[in-house]
């Protein structure tokens, strides 16, 4: 396997490039280093994807410890600046 160094300028453009490369399917590693020489980002991750479309039932009782209430989603969701 062979490695490239390459050097971005800015923020917006690292991300470009990052999606770029994520289209790849031969690129197997990429990471991030910031100005300071920290990793940001490590090993792409692989998605797993479902083996047949899922059932609104896989979803039941996904909110049953939660104590929210519908009038609070409301407030919150229609919730003006």
């Amino acid at each position: 396997m062979d490695t490239i160094k390459i050097k971005i300028d800015g923020k917006q453009n690292m991300s470009f490039f990052i999606n770029l490369i994520e289209k790849f399917k031969f690129i197997k590693e990429y990471t991030v280093i910031s100005d300071k020489n920290q990793k940001i980002d490590n090993v792409h991750i692989p998605i797993e994807w479902a083996k047949e479309k899922p059932s609104i039932d896989d979803f039941a009782g996904i909110w049953q410890n939660n104590p929210i209430t519908i009038e609070e989603i409301r407030k919150k969701g229609w919730k003006r600046n």
